[in-house]
Order: C-alpha cells, then structure tokens, then sequence
C-alpha cells in the first residue's frame, strides 16, 4: 500500500521534471534568439532566468546531481554546450566576435565596441592581454588564428609596422624627386606629410624610442640620411 511519503516523493519528482522541461524549453528559446546555449548569469527570455537555470544546472553536473538521461539530454539537444563555465564564457565570446567580424570584417574591434550587447571589444582586449601573461592554451591561440584571417595579438604594433613601412616607401618617393632624403619640415609627396614624418622618427631617435632595427633600415636605405639637420624648416 503506498505511503503518504510515496505520493509526497512522486509529486516532487513530477514538480522537478516540469521544472527541467521548462528550462530547456527556454533554452531553445534562448539559443533560437541569440545563437549559444551560454547565457550569462543573469539573462533572461520570456522572463525566465535562463542564465541562472543554466548555471544550477552545470552546478549539479559538478557535484554530481545530474542524472545520466538528463545530461544526454542537454548535450544532445545544444551541441555548443559546455558544462565548463570558463570554457562556455570563452565560447561565447568567439561566437560574438564571429558576429563582429561578419558586421565590420575585422576581428579587431576598438576596446569600447559591443555587438548584439556584448562588450566585444574588451572581451578581445582580454584575450590578448591573457597571450601576453603566457595565460591562453595554444588551443585557443591556434583557434583565434585559423579562425580569423589577419587576426593581430598585437594590433597596435602591427599598425605602427603599417605606418612605419608607409613613410619609408613615401622617403623613397621624395629622394627620387628630389635628391635626397633630408626634407624640410613643411615638404609633402603625393600629399603624405614626409618632412613632418622624419622629423617625428629623428625625434623619436633622440629619446630613445626608435629600435635600433628602424635605425638600421633608414641608414641602409638612405645614404645621405642625418639624425640631426640644423637650419632647416
């Protein structure tokens, strides 16, 4: 004969599994809306607490509450889901840099830009400070780099390479013109700025900012270069 805690112990199973039911539900939901199965902790959808549905459920998983059929269940139905938290949070953040770069074709986005309400652009700047700590697997640093065509882990000195570059070729243009490589002050080629831009590297060699590589390939390139030209403007 059953037992009053019989039926009190079936009616919380059945409560529990509504209660399951209803968060993949949402889940789907979720997932249909924003495209991952990571939802931060304090998302919402339908006004349902999916983020806090999903974190008690990786919590059980840890502490080993989850039953076998439920954890198919969950990995079956959203193949994107990590019981990891750190692993989803990372995950999630390529998938929204993905979005970025499909939007503006650059996965370098400025430190203050936010895609679909994702802080993208410190996301990344995490990423990158974490390579140069020597804190992210070569997993990861493989997969920003075969999934990203042109990805930078240091993008200001790529730039700084780019601009560098970009006043030697204009110096080569001035010489050809001119006849040497010590412009005045004012002097421009092909609208690029040249005597302001040699002024600023001589600048830089005289405070110890320019590496001893830019001085090389200006002195090899330039015969009649001076770090120091008095008289002129």
């Amino acid at each position: 004969m059953s037992s009053e805690h019989d039926f009190t112990t079936a009616g919380r199973g059945r409560a529990d599994d509504s209660r399951f039911e209803a968060g993949l539900r949402h889940l789907h939901r979720y997932f249909a809306a924003h495209g991952s199965s990571s939802p931060s902790r304090t998302a919402t959808i339908d006004g349902f607490p999916i983020g806090s549905w999903v974190d008690s459920r990786r919590t059980d998983y840890r502490l080993g509450r989850l039953s076998a059929e439920r954890i198919a269940r969950i990995e079956f139905e959203f193949p994107d889901w990590r019981w990891n938290v750190l692993d989803a949070a990372f995950a999630t953040g390529i998938e929204y840099l993905h979005r970025y770069f499909a939007a503006h074709g650059t996965s370098s986005p400025r430190q203050h830009d936010v895609i679909d309400g994702f802080p993208i652009g410190q996301w990344v700047a995490n990423r990158r400070a974490d390579y140069r700590k020597h804190r992210l697997p070569v997993d990861r640093i493989m997969l920003f780099e075969n999934m990203f065509p042109g990805w930078q882990w240091n993008p200001q000195a790529a730039a700084s390479c780019a601009a560098f570059e970009a006043g030697l070729a204009h110096l080569h243009a001035y010489r050809d013109a001119h006849g040497t490589s010590n412009p005045p002050q004012r002097d421009a080629i092909d609208g690029f700025p040249i005597g302001q831009w040699v002024a600023n590297r001589r600048a830089d060699y005289r405070k110890g900012r320019l590496s001893a590589e830019r001085i090389r390939r200006i002195e090899t390139e330039f015969s009649d270069w001076r770090w120091t030209v008095r008289g002129r403007s």
